[in-house]
């Protein structure tokens, strides 16, 4: 069952779902809310020649050599992908998912704001990655802490998941407390782009 506006802001005012910054309540509509837009971008290296298979290792995240991150504002060309993220960080308690999903209004000018995957485990604590595309013909300036580039809408779980069973307990959940859209580096944007 999906959370409607009262039952997300009870949530927020119990101290189980957070975000930081706050949330203005605005930005909570009927069944979602509207996130901003972050300062951190990553994309592949042009002329990088190809991936070897969709079924990836994590090695993918600390491969700097393929993976150039920046932060500010960008201006997405037609055709190009970027991952983002937005500028709340998201705490989602034992009892909640999150699903995030793109606004209608960037759709219409041919943004694609999360392409796959769209399910936010419980215990997931951090800014949520988005993948981004241009699938329009004209360039599209994204304005960090400006957009409201994506909705998280909350369903209640059938039963609350214990402490073990949380997203962030396993060793493979390498998505948790990421800095960067890329979540095997440790170096921060600014310190990477001193290095160019």
């Amino acid at each position: 069952m999906f959370l409607s506006r009262p039952d997300i802001l009870k949530e927020i005012k119990k101290g189980k779902l957070r975000f930081d910054p706050p949330v203005d309540p605005a930005r909570i509509q009927q069944i979602s809310v509207d996130l901003l837009l972050g300062r951190r971008f990553a994309k592949f290296k042009e002329k990088q020649g190809y991936l070897a298979a969709v079924h990836l290792d994590n090695s993918i995240w600390n491969a700097l050599d393929i993976w150039e991150e920046f932060e500010g504002d960008y201006t997405l060309k037609p055709k190009e992908f970027v991952l983002a993220q937005t500028l709340e960080r998201v705490s989602i308690p034992n009892n909640l998912a999150g699903m995030i999903e793109g606004r209608s209004s960037c759709a219409r000018l041919g943004l694609t704001t999360h392409l796959t995957a769209p399910k936010i485990d419980p215990g997931f604590e951090g800014p949520i990655t988005l993948e981004i595309a241009n699938l329009g013909s004209l360039p599209i300036q994204l304005r960090a802490g400006v957009e409201k580039i994506a909705q998280l809408m909350l369903v209640r779980l059938s039963r609350p998941l214990s402490k073990k069973d949380l997203y962030g307990a396993g060793a493979s959940d390498v998505f948790q407390h990421q800095r960067g859209p890329i979540p095997g580096t440790r170096r921060t944007a600014k310190q990477r782009s001193r290095r160019r």
